[in-house]
């Protein structure tokens, strides 16, 4: 529980900050393409904006990944606690299931009650 609290405060902070460095990068460059129209010295500026704008790029990819790994801990922390719930019950009982098992609502399913994919990608967000 305590590394999903900081997974999820890393991502917010790298994913704000990263945002705001992009703005201002693209503001900058903005400034420095006003400077060259106007035949001023833009080689500076120009060389901070895109030195800022590279680095919220480089700030908002690792949010990314702590996005990732929070989502991944917070999987992980429900599965443990539903685990739990189920712990406290009678044994030999499993998990009620409706209909026959040929045909169901949801479509081909795997009998468990999860759908089931056609392709080989199954990813980590879905709930």
């Amino acid at each position: 529980m305590k590394q999903t609290v900081q997974l999820r405060r890393s991502w917010l902070l790298f994913a704000i900050s990263g945002l705001i460095l992009v703005g201002l990068g693209l503001s900058i460059v903005g400034e420095a393409i006003l400077l060259k129209s106007t035949q001023q010295a833009y080689f500076l500026v120009g060389t901070v904006g895109l030195v800022a704008f590279n680095a919220g790029l480089s700030i908002f990819g690792q949010a990314v990944i702590f996005r990732y790994r929070y989502l991944k801990a917070k999987g992980r922390d429900e599965a443990e606690r539903k685990a739990g719930r189920n712990r406290h019950r009678g044994r030999g009982r499993g998990p009620k299931r409706s209909g026959s098992g040929s045909g169901s609502a949801s479509g081909s399913g795997s009998g468990d009650g999860s759908p089931r994919r056609n392709g080989g990608f199954k990813s980590r967000f879905e709930e």
